[in-house]
């Protein structure tokens, strides 16, 4: 460390502070705690072996324990008879257009449906319109059941294939 130039004052009082801190800057607790700059450049430049390297890697990365039972998220639905003669309204609470989209897709696939489509405001929830044939054979529950396993069984799948990525 550079030691400061004396000044020359005639005050006392500045020359005994400067000798305060000239003897609090050359403590040896200072230098224990703080270590010097030029040590701390050494530690540096020290490069870590493979080894450590590996155990640096692998700390970093913690594995997270899978929970035991999967957290649902329940859907509040309303079926509600439409206009028509075949047509129902179906209320989905606290989805947006994502899962709306998907099941629609999904319902359009079915044997029985001829139109599905929905409708998403800020004001009421999501309604899902569904119309199906005028033949008495579909019932609106199994259709609904029918889109929502093969909804299901698409969520699978991509789970899968993002296990086999990881």
């Amino acid at each position: 460390m550079a030691k400061k130039k004396p000044v020359k004052t005639e005050d006392k009082d500045e020359e005994e502070l400067d000798e305060l801190v000239d003897e609090l800057l050359n403590d040896e607790d200072i230098e224990n705690v703080y270590p010097k700059l030029e040590e701390k450049e050494e530690t540096e430049l020290k490069t870590p072996s493979a080894e450590e390297s590996v155990e640096e890697e692998e700390l970093e990365f913690e594995i997270e324990e899978e929970a035991m039972f999967p957290d649902y998220k329940y859907l509040n639905l309303r079926l509600s008879k439409g206009q028509g003669e075949n047509d129902y309204e179906l209320m989905v609470e606290g989805q947006s257009h994502g899962f709306c989209n998907i099941l629609v897709k999904h319902l359009l696939e079915i044997e029985g449906v001829n139109i599905a489509a929905y409708k998403v405001t800020g004001i009421e929830p999501p309604k899902i319109f569904i119309r199906l044939d005028n033949s008495k054979k579909f019932k609106i529950k199994d259709i609904l059941n029918k889109g929502i396993e093969s909804l299901r069984e698409e969520v699978v799948d991509v789970q899968n294939l993002f296990k086999k990525l990881i």
